[in-house]
């Protein structure tokens, strides 16, 4: 195995969680493999992942309901959490449009904040070039799945 991927697969798995209801939220997982599908299906082909996307908003939504039994992920306010949040990771960014953009006064700003105020969010360079790989990217979608999604 390569210890780039190996390297990433860490840190993926060491992504902070949120918390939902007294438990570790999974939003962001759930979220990340709907990125992994999307670049399996070549639906995203650049480094660039935009909040408008429906597609992938579609697909978190799917997942969401698949995992907590609801169909909450379909809803603006909850795929904005994890592709919002994930930005403190150290392998996904959000790149804004300036630096010039007004202070937020609540934890998640809204889909409209983000739509007008920020390009789009990515992930480092060498990720992204590890995901374009098939076996990589099942490597990392299996190791969140047994990590964070199987539940027990």
């Amino acid at each position: 195995m390569n210890l780039l991927l190996s390297t990433y697969c860490d840190m993926i798995l060491g992504t902070k969680t949120g918390n939902w209801q007294g438990n570790a939220s999974v939003s962001k997982f759930l979220y990340l493999i709907s990125i992994i599908e999307a670049i399996d299906y070549q639906h995203l082909t650049k480094n660039e992942i935009y909040i408008e996307d429906t597609s992938l908003r579609k697909r978190f939504g799917q997942l969401y309901e698949q995992y907590y039994g609801n169909s909450k992920g379909y809803s603006a306010q909850f795929y904005v959490r994890p592709f919002y949040h994930l930005g403190s990771s150290e392998y996904y960014h959000l790149v804004w449009k300036n630096d010039d953009r007004p202070q937020l006064t609540v934890h998640t700003p809204s889909e409209k904040y983000l739509r007008e105020y920020l390009l789009y969010a990515k992930f480092d360079d060498e990720l992204w070039e590890i995901l374009q790989d098939a076996e990589s990217r099942e490597y990392i979608r299996r190791n969140i799945i047994t990590r964070f999604l199987i539940k027990r």
